[in-house]
């Protein structure tokens, strides 16, 4: 098993760590001018009209996103070819822009059309549901994604319960809720997936997709107990004999990603007597393996815990020999 160390964020202390007093600036897209060609150890700055602002990597990240320029790319080339590069696009820019900021730099660079909700409104949210004491398992708000793991229930056995709040910020996509269910013995976390939390946000005011978050954010801390149940009765159900057979089933059905897949199978077999439950554990604690740690690899984290998390709620008739499912 992967362990992690134990986290000893709390709300209250992620509330410090969140806290911004951010200013907005709204106009046309071909006004901000950026200038990279400094010395090595100078910041490059993003000039607003009059005010000007030090620019890091996640500020660049943000503009080449809304400018529609290869991040990748644009960390290969020289200073010289950046400043060029990045003027000449907001020279041709059509529209307008919106750029926040605060006094650490920039924060959120979107069109104007587009509002979304800031980091303290899943805050808020999550503060309804749990007190500030209660552990923050993992966050962070990029250009890319916000991700909120909080924990707020004992529920026995050594399981904790709480939500996952989420939400794709590059293509600006409806937030996410989901249940969570923390094992505090290896330290591993399971989505619990459910289709109908889902939140419609076409054509909706952000004060409203907030309202539709906070409840559905109620809705899945209520399943909770529940979902633990269902877990905790895995451990009754025994796949003594046949585990690799149906970890390969799981792996086929949900795309369980290849790399971490031999080591899941390893660790299954290292049980004498497998459960669907230490099936659901090995799983979702491939997702605490060293090399999965990177920023870069938060999505296949996120799948690991989704995936463990579907045999919880899996109420499908099965083949005994196979494991797959059966015809109603």
């Amino acid at each position: 098993m992967h362990q992690l160390e134990p986290s000893t964020r709390t709300l209250a202390t992620l509330s410090e760590e969140w806290k911004s007093h951010d200013r907005t600036w709204t106009s046309d897209a071909c006004v901000p001018e950026v200038d990279y060609d400094k010395p090595h150890s100078v910041a490059p700055t993003l000039s607003l009209g009059d005010h000007t602002i030090n620019l890091d990597d996640d500020a660049t990240a943000r503009l080449c996103a809304f400018y529609q320029i290869p991040h990748a790319y644009f960390g290969r080339i020289t200073p010289a070819e950046r400043h060029f590069a990045l003027n000449s696009r907001i020279d041709h820019a059509e529209g307008e822009v919106t750029i926040d900021y605060n006094a650490t730099g920039v924060t959120d660079v979107r069109k104007p059309s587009k509002p979304r909700l800031e980091a303290r409104e899943f805050l808020q949210i999550a503060h309804r549901l749990y007190p500030s004491s209660a552990t923050v398992l993992d966050a962070w708000v990029t250009s890319d994604d916000l991700r909120l793991d909080v924990i707020g229930h004992q529920l026995g056995n050594g399981i904790h319960g709480g939500i996952r709040l989420a939400q794709n910020r590059r293509q600006n996509l409806a937030p996410t809720v989901n249940p969570i269910l923390y094992d505090a013995a290896t330290t591993t976390t399971v989505q619990i997936n459910d289709p109908s939390l889902r939140i419609s946000a076409r054509g909706v005011a952000v004060e409203k997709i907030a309202e539709r978050l906070a409840a559905e954010a109620l809705r899945a801390d209520a399943r909770l107990s529940t979902d633990t149940k269902h877990f905790v009765d895995l451990f009754k159900t025994s796949i003594t004999g046949d585990a690799t057979t149906r970890l390969h089933r799981v792996a086929s059905e949900h795309g369980l990603p290849v790399r971490p897949l031999a080591d899941i199978t390893v660790a299954i077999s290292r049980h004498q007597e497998p459960t669907l439950a230490d099936l659901v554990i090995v799983i979702a604690n491939a997702a605490n393996a060293p090399k999965l740690q990177d920023p870069g690899k938060r999505n296949v984290r996120t799948k690991l815990q989704a995936i463990a998390g579907s045999i919880i709620t899996d109420q499908a008739d099965r083949c005994t020999t196979c494991h797959a499912t059966l015809a109603a």
